[in-house]
């Protein structure tokens, strides 16, 4: 297991965990959008990897 994939995991379920117990919809909405946004992050710095590694090939 990765420590990049250990880490996102805990942040995951932290923020999960969190949504929960949040009463106020304008701090749960703010949570969401921040987890969106690290989760797109994420996804663009992976694909970028990918082709910048495809691309070397």
């Amino acid at each position: 297991m990765n420590s990049a994939e250990t880490k996102m995991g805990v942040l995951g379920g932290v923020s999960f965990s969190l949504i929960g117990q949040v009463q106020s919809s304008v701090l749960q909405t703010m949570l969401l959008a921040a987890l969106g946004a690290a989760a797109s992050f994420l996804v663009s710095r992976i694909l970028q990897w990918l082709f910048k590694t495809r691309d070397k090939r």
